[in-house]
């Protein structure tokens, strides 16, 4: 895959770190598969995803359809693909669940931190995140300190956030 990704400064760097690192250990398959991505494009994926399940539920209203696309669709305007801090790291056709339980996606997982990025939704914790599914291919970068003490101590983004705030 030769498309250039966008992500901002830092993150940048410690994705490249993190990808040579990859290689380093034999993971030659694993890219970055999507990184920034503008206002425009993820409501262009929105809609896609919204039509894809009226489709598929025509029994469903317009709210059920808008809750089960934000369980694994950000909502445009909030996706964290548009901070340019986050990208989905995976080696298949496109991003599935099943990518958490291969040895690529388990040495992503325990080594991200190290390069400054966190497993960003969890598989234990959905109610936490706002109902978003586990991802085990998309990635936060939010700094190698920050990212070490969510590592060490399992939380998950909200978690730290509200630990900091109580501190």
């Amino acid at each position: 895959d030769n498309r250039t990704y966008l992500l901002s400064g830092n993150a940048a760097f410690a994705a490249e770190a993190l990808i040579r690192e990859m290689r380093a250990n034999g993971f030659d398959g694993v890219s970055i598969t999507s990184a920034y991505r503008s206002y425009e494009r993820q409501k262009e994926l929105y809609d896609t995803y919204f039509a894809n399940e009226k489709a598929a539920h025509p029994d469903f209203t317009d709210e059920q359809i808008k809750e089960l696309v934000l369980t694994y669709s950000a909502y445009p305007g909030t996706s964290e693909h548009q901070t340019g801090l986050a990208c989905d790291m995976h080696n298949l056709s496109s991003a599935k669940q099943k990518f958490g339980n291969t040895f690529e996606g388990k040495w992503l997982a325990e080594n991200a931190w190290k390069f400054g990025f966190i497993l960003r939704y969890a598989e234990d914790k959905m109610d936490i995140t706002g109902g978003i599914i586990y991802e085990p291919w998309h990635f936060r970068y939010v700094g190698r300190s920050h990212a070490k003490y969510m590592y060490d101590n399992n939380l998950c983004l909200e978690e730290y956030i509200e630990y900091l705030n109580n501190k």
